[in-house]
């Protein structure tokens, strides 16, 4: 059941915290008729939101089958993380880092090095970023970001799994840390790009 207020927001919340906790996968077909009656609200603002996430490119229309979340083709790998890479690092070189800031970034790197499985750490790795590009003030790039990582979640979700990579990871997120309590933002964007195009060494 959901609140009675702004129904095609809430419908599509609930989507994007399905796909990230798991529950929905690569592949699954969205249901107007069941989503209807799990959440006793009519089609109308389901099929609003579906057709936003849709405009956002997180899930496609198909013929004959309606809504579905589509899995990631190789050839868009690329393209997607080279936009991601490029909007958090003109991100990050326009940002002013307070200790405040810096904290929340340690506490983030400390979940991430704890956490067990590939949804924990994407989950954990995606908090890490937004932390990261949080005192940007450019809504319009905040939203980019937001779908375009929603696109690309379910491919990385795969690669979490594989030690180096992760592990990878952390290094980064270390040294950026580190470069951002000097205010290094030049050099911790530079890490930053690295960071998100090391998948393209997992990719063939």
């Amino acid at each position: 059941m959901i609140e009675k207020i702004s129904y095609r927001d809430q419908v599509r919340n609930i989507l994007l915290a399905r796909m990230k906790s798991g529950e929905m996968q690569a592949g699954d077909k969205i249901s107007l008729a069941q989503l209807s009656r799990e959440l006793n609200v009519s089609v109308t603002p389901i099929r609003e939101a579906l057709t936003q996430l849709q405009q956002a490119n997180i899930i496609e229309s198909i013929p004959n089958r309606g809504f579905v979340l589509p899995t990631l083709k190789h050839e868009e790998v690329k393209n997607l993380y080279e936009l991601v890479a490029c909007l958090e690092g003109l991100a990050v070189e326009n940002s002013t880092y307070s200790p405040e800031i810096i904290q929340k970034l340690k506490v983030q790197q400390a979940i991430f090095q704890q956490t067990t499985t590939a949804i924990e750490r994407i989950n954990a790795d995606m908090l890490f970023h937004e932390v990261l590009t949080s005192a940007y003030e450019n809504p319009i790039s905040a939203q980019i970001l937001s779908d375009l990582k929603i696109r690309i979640f379910f491919y990385e979700k795969g690669f979490m799994d594989e030690n180096g990579f992760y592990k990878e990871s952390e290094h980064h997120h270390d040294t950026m840390i580190v470069l951002l309590e000097k205010n290094e933002t030049q050099e911790a964007a530079q890490i930053l790009r690295d960071n998100w195009m090391q998948i393209l060494n997992y990719t063939s």
